[in-house]
């Protein structure tokens, strides 16, 4: 009896959007791909997309990043200089890293040399590790606006690169990196499907967790943070059309919050894992029909 070989197993990436509180559905999105074994070779991702993408590759597991949804006290080297410049007390791990020191670099001037405190937070989750030894291939991105060019993080330190990816306008201060001042990755590149290909995925799954933008009343945009979300979405609607287009498969999670709305974190990654659970047999055969 001739036997047939067994075809190899295509790489593949899941490619994660910035969304601020909507990327905790990557949360629950990852956790049910874990317990089902699927597990992604490659992970790319922009802005909160890199950040929940950026903490699995470096090993922590779904259930872990859902435990960090439940607030401060699992960790005990949160920054407290850091803590004080909140306008509020935030309810979550994955809010802390949005908002905090917000108050801080908003009202003061951008200054070489400073610590900060993001970073730090995102060092004491995952150490001094290099993207290139994480145990998942990697890749996210950021906009340099000396350039106004997209910058693609595939190595160096993994803190570093999520610090650069989630540079909010007007909420981050930009990473100064090798002459370049680099904003979230997201305001150019909010689905960077080429990107996992360009980490050498062949197949390509989006979760794409984008708010459709709508007409909104002036009298809505009372304040600044109402104004950068609004910033954000628009600039975030207009990249994803296009390069949606590029993945194989889009997995459609629909989280109509705000990007800083971190009122139910629960609930939204809840979101994620039942529209991957919902569409797992899809994505498994658009992966070359897996078991």
């Amino acid at each position: 009896m001739i036997e047939v070989p067994k075809k190899a197993k295509k790489s593949w990436a899941l490619v994660l959007m910035g969304g601020g509180a909507r990327g905790l559905a990557h949360i629950g999105v990852l956790r049910v791909l874990e317990k089902n074994g699927l597990v992604p070779d490659i992970i790319a991702g922009t802005s909160m997309g890199a950040i929940v993408g950026g903490l699995f590759a470096a090993g922590l597991s779904g259930a872990r990043l859902t435990e960090m949804l439940g607030g401060l006290s699992l960790d005990n080297d949160v920054d407290k200089p850091a803590r004080r410049n909140l306008f509020k007390r935030p309810k979550n791990l994955f809010e802390y890293i949005m908002l905090s020191d917000y108050k801080n670099r908003f009202f003061s001037k951008m200054g070489l040399g400073k610590e900060d405190a993001i970073e730090t937070y995102l060092k004491s989750c995952v150490g001094d590790v290099r993207i290139e030894d994480l145990p998942i291939k990697f890749v996210c991105n950021a906009v340099d606006l000396v350039s106004g060019k997209e910058v693609l993080f595939a190595e160096g330190s993994l803190a570093k690169a999520l610090r650069a990816t989630m540079s909010l306008p007007l909420v981050f201060a930009p990473v100064r990196m090798r002459g370049m001042l680099l904003l979230d990755g997201g305001v150019l590149n909010s689905a960077p499907v080429e990107a996992a290909e360009k980490a050498g995925a062949e197949v390509t799954v989006l979760v794409d967790i984008h708010r459709p933008i709508k007409k909104m009343s002036p009298e809505k945009l009372k304040n600044t943070f109402q104004v950068v979300q609004r910033m954000i979405d628009v600039a975030w609607a207009a990249s994803f059309e296009e390069r949606a287009r590029h993945a194989n498969f889009v997995l459609r999670v629909p989280v109509d919050l705000g990007t800083l709305d971190f009122s139910e974190p629960r609930r939204i990654a809840l979101k994620g894992e039942k529209a991957a659970a919902a569409n797992l047999q899809r994505i498994k055969e658009a992966l070359g029909g897996l078991p």
